[in-house]
């Protein structure tokens, strides 16, 4: 395969005209997941980070838990080598407190609530917006922390073909291909690579990774955009660190992990008039997710473990569809209304030598509401965002989700100052209502179980200095979180078995700060 893409390289007629000098991009950034519209992210009232395909192209990232690990505030954590479980934290939130989507889809597990970041790579991504702080206006559960939404490219321009073949130590090796252009009113960007390893340990820890992309955009008319995205994964890992809680553990020899992932959008997109536009989108995201082990005979905690075959099966899965409508009043003000109907579902199995271990199999439905106005007045000097969101649960009823921010711009010192209010909340999963009994154990989930609140308050300060040359950037941020869903001890059980329950609440206080300096043009 490596040697065959290098002949690709070296033979292939170009598909383009000869390559440009870059020249110099002198429109100003523009970012969607801050306000769910096309916005300057100079007028963005938050805190939010980009992560352009240049900072990828340059840090040599191949996957984005790689390019996440610069952005202030966010913290990565791999628990072994490459493809073992990745979690991501934003501002000391819990790893179910991030939202993460691609191209605006939910890929948050319906049964743990989080992430793992372990098998995306960098293939066919345009960039990456990191919105720190609450969002849970505008996107719903799980986005307390905040939001990061990784966004495809879109194909124009003549077609290009692009591949490449690397390789290193402990038989580590990738190859992609991708193509994208435009042919008429069809603009399509596609892509697909390989990441093979045999990890750092001596057995049991190689990685496998196959991942595909593509995005189509069909322009029917100047006003009207049809679009389809989609994106898998397949992956095969070794588990070496799966019985890491035996004392003098050597590494488990033969703990498998299987994933496949799929993720399809279809969007319609209108301007019905020039200041008045809406968009219609259906997706889905799909997992399935195979471990097996042989777990040979061992003792934890003074007790024997079971030994023999297990295998357990996962299959969660989230269905979207929305509506959102935007009506712009001149240039000073900006409404948006949405609708959003997202239907969680998870179908679980597990086994030990044939014996069934039980599973769920259950769905919850969400139905939502948000309305945001955008408001820019004094020359866009003073910019501020009210917004508010229902969501209607088939588990626990309604939440209400208000948030307020404002900024101010003095251009002539180019001093931002930010400040705001927000709120949110996490849905309980599907393994928090649910989970089953098991090991003479009655059942963990808890179906009556509350969402998790949270409010949180930000005032920060931008400063450009040198002509834009250096960039200063400084945040406090305050967040309460309540009634947090955790495992605790059931009254009276002598096997100390553990039950789901809203317990507790938990403080946040911190500051932030970053510093750009572009030292060359």
């Amino acid at each position: 395969m490596i040697y065959c893409l290098i002949l690709l390289l070296l033979f292939l007629p170009r598909f383009g005209a000869a390559a440009e000098p870059p020249q110099a991009n002198l429109m100003a950034p523009v970012v969607v997941t801050a306000t769910r519209t096309d916005t300057p992210q100079e007028e963005v009232t938050t805190s939010i980070s980009v992560i352009t395909d240049e900072d990828i192209q340059a840090q040599h990232a191949e996957t984005v838990l790689e390019a996440l690990r610069n952005v202030p505030s966010v913290d990565v954590v791999q628990s072994g080598s490459e493809g073992n479980v990745t979690s991501v934290f934003i501002r000391g939130s819990d790893s179910d407190h991030v939202l993460v989507l691609i191209d605006g889809v939910e890929v948050n597990s319906a049964t743990l609530g989080s992430v793992d970041l372990a098998h995306l790579t960098t293939d066919n991504i345009d960039r990456v917006e990191v919105l720190r702080g609450a969002g849970g206006t505008l996107y719903g559960s799980q986005a307390i922390g905040g939001v990061i939404n990784i966004i495809t490219k879109k194909g124009q321009g003549p077609a290009e073909l692009t591949a490449s073949a690397e390789g290193g130590n402990w038989s580590t090796h990738r190859e992609a291909l991708s193509l994208r252009g435009g042919l008429g009113q069809l603009g399509y960007s596609l892509s697909v690579s390989r990441l093979a390893t045999d990890g750092f340990h001596r057995f049991n820890d190689d990685y496998r990774n196959l991942t595909s992309s593509g995005r189509l955009d069909y322009k029917l008319t100047d006003d009207t955009i049809i679009r389809g995205i989609f994106h898998f994964v397949k992956t095969d890992l070794g588990l070496f660190n799966s019985n890491n809680f035996a004392p003098g553990n050597p590494g488990d020899p033969n703990a498998r992990e299987a994933t496949e992932q799929y993720l399809g959008k279809l969007e319609w997109e209108q301007k019905i008039f020039s200041n008045w536009d809406y968009r219609i989108s259906g997706s889905i995201f799909k997992q399935h997710l195979r471990d097996s082990d042989n777990i040979d005979a061992c003792v934890f905690l003074g007790f024997p473990c079971d030994s023999g075959k297990t295998r357990s099966r996962f299959r969660p899965q989230i269905a979207t569809a929305e509506f959102q409508t935007n009506y712009r009043l001149g240039e000073w003000s900006t409404s948006t209304f949405g609708v959003e109907f997202k239907r969680r579902s998870a179908s679980t199995s597990s086994s030990s030598d044939g014996a069934d271990l039980g599973g769920i199999n259950r769905a919850v439905r969400n139905m939502s509401y948000y309305l945001q106005e955008q408001v820019k007045v004094l020359d866009h000097r003073l910019i501020f965002i009210p917004g508010i969101r229902l969501d209607d649960n088939q588990s626990f009823g309604t939440a209400w989700t208000p948030s307020f921010s404002t900024a101010y711009t003095f251009k002539e010192t180019k001093t931002k100052l930010r400040a705001g209010y927000a709120t949110g909340f996490k849905a309980p999963t599907l393994n928090d209502l649910f989970f089953p009994a098991g090991f003479g154990c009655p059942a963990f989930g808890n179906p009556n179980l509350s969402p998790e609140k949270s409010q949180e308050l930000n005032a920060g300060i931008d400063q450009d200095l040198l002509r834009d040359r250096v960039k200063v950037a400084v945040t406090y941020f305050h967040r309460e979180v309540r009634d947090l869903i955790e495992g605790r001890p059931i009254p009276g059980d002598p096997l100390g078995c553990f039950r789901a329950e809203n317990v507790g609440s938990a403080r946040f206080n911190g500051v932030e700060s970053s510093v750009e300096i572009k030292l060359l043009r």
